[in-house]
Formats: C-alpha cells, structure tokens, sequence
C-alpha cells in the first residue's frame, strides 16, 4: 500500500511505539441486498469484499505492525465479531483480523433493518476496551468508518448524534488522558440515496489539515464532503449505483484515513 513520501519519512524517524484501532462498523440490513453495483452483485458482496481487499492493504502497509482492527455488523440487532475474548486483532502474522472478517460474513447476510444508535454503542464498548488495554503502548488513535444505505429504524436520529459526540468527546478524552497525541477519528460512508445522509454528515469528524493534504495530493478531496470537504464523510455514489471507480475511490479513502490518523 503506498503511502505518501511526507508520512514515509516520519515513519522512519519513530519507532513504532503506538497502535492505530480501525473499526469498521457494516450495515447489514435488507437493502443491503440490492443490486444496485456495475456488475449485478449485491451492495452487501461489494463491502465484504471492499472490506477484504482493505485488510490485505493494510498488512502490505509499512505500519502494519501498529494496526488493530474490529468489527460491527449491524441490522435489528448489533453483533461484534469477537474470538477467544479478542475483538480487534492484528493485520500481521497471517492476518488474523483477515481471517477472522471472513469467518463472521456467512452469519451476517442482509435481513432486518437499521439500528445505528446501537451499533455506535457497541463501537463504542471496542474503543473502552482498547483505551484500557495495558499491552500495547499508551499512544493510541482510533479511526471508525460507518458504511450503511439506511437510516435509523429502532431508536431516533437525535440518538445516533449523541452516542457519536460520546465517542468522539468523551472517550476521546479518555484517550487523550493517556497521551495528548491520541485521537478517534469518525468517516462515514453512504452506500445509497436512502441513507440519512444529513446524519452521517453530522456524525463525521472534521479532516484535520494533514490529511487534507494527502487526500488532495491523492485526488480523492472532491469525493469527500461534496461541495465543503471538510468532514470525513462520502456521500452516495450518483445515480444511487455503485460503480468500479466510485468503489476504488472510497477503498482509497479507507487507507488514507487509517495512515493518517497519526497524523
């Protein structure tokens, strides 16, 4: 996975003294199952295996060995992929957090509807534990991406925004107790037209002027938060159709973030 030539040469002056905690949040919900893509597969195929082809580039990243990553499935109900009490795990030795994803998608095919509140709630369990984990070192940053085509079904918008704030506030705090470096980054990711898009905008973190930077250097600043780029938030690919270049776009996007939340 190439990374930019300013975050290469940082990389060779640190140690590798902190980890980086991805979490991916992923809508399983019915609509999931539409085949709203260029090639007639469902939008549910397409993020198991955007989401493969991250992992696999993140074990090729030169920071590969500071990544952590966890998994929420969300519809009705919320199910963190957890193994032997772990629920992030490595992308180096064999790529545990590859295998792991790949064992969880068999249970989570699309039903059911939206509940995002919760599924931020459970998030939210994954990063505590991460802040209170004592065997890694105590800079840490975490980057949350929520992929999902719907809106809130089970609880209210109102909800979604305040349990974002608690993770992107409060437990941001709690983090930063540790190291003042330490950041949560929150990206959100429209799969369709008849996401709350208003919503997720709302729940996105604002970029950082670093990673503006990388994403402009990269052409990817014109996809992000149309027409602001401020915020890390994609909204739905036009003509409510995912395509090969929007995909690959959004798989950048993914990478991007996820290097530069050192940053």
């Amino acid at each position: 996975m190439a990374i930019p030539s300013t975050m290469l040469r940082v990389l060779k002056r640190r140690p590798l003294s902190y980890t980086v905690l991805v979490i991916f949040m992923l809508d399983r919900s019915l609509s999931m199952s539409e085949l709203k893509t260029y090639d007639h597969r469902s939008k549910w195929e397409h993020l198991v295996e955007l989401v493969e082809r991250l992992l696999a580039r993140l074990a090729r990243s030169n920071m590969a060995p500071a990544f952590r990553v966890g998994f929420v499935w969300f519809s009705d109900d919320v199910k963190v992929v957890e193994r032997g009490g772990a629920v992030y795990f490595p992308v180096t030795e064999h790529n545990p957090a590859l295998r792991v994803f790949q064992e969880s998608t068999e249970e989570n095919r699309p039903y059911g509807m939206t509940a995002m509140a919760d599924a931020l709630e459970h998030a939210a369990m994954i990063i505590e534990r991460y802040i209170e984990d004592t065997s890694i070192p105590s800079e840490k940053y975490v980057t949350v991406f929520m992929f999902t085509d719907g809106k809130e079904t089970k609880r209210t918008p109102e909800d979604v925004v305040e349990v974002a704030d608690r993770i992107t506030g409060e437990l941001q705090e709690k983090l930063r107790a540790l190291n003042q470096r330490n950041r949560i980054g929150l990206a959100t990711i429209a799969l369709g037209l008849d996401a709350d898009r208003e919503t997720l905008r709302t729940i996105a973190s604002f970029l950082r002027e670093a990673q503006r930077r990388v994403l402009e250097e990269r052409g990817l600043i014109d996809l992000v938060d149309p027409p602001y780029h401020e915020k890390m938030f994609i909204d739905a690919p036009r003509n409510d159709k995912i395509t090969r270049e929007w995909e690959e776009a959004v798989r950048r996007f993914v990478e991007r973030l996820s290097e530069t939340a050192i940053f």
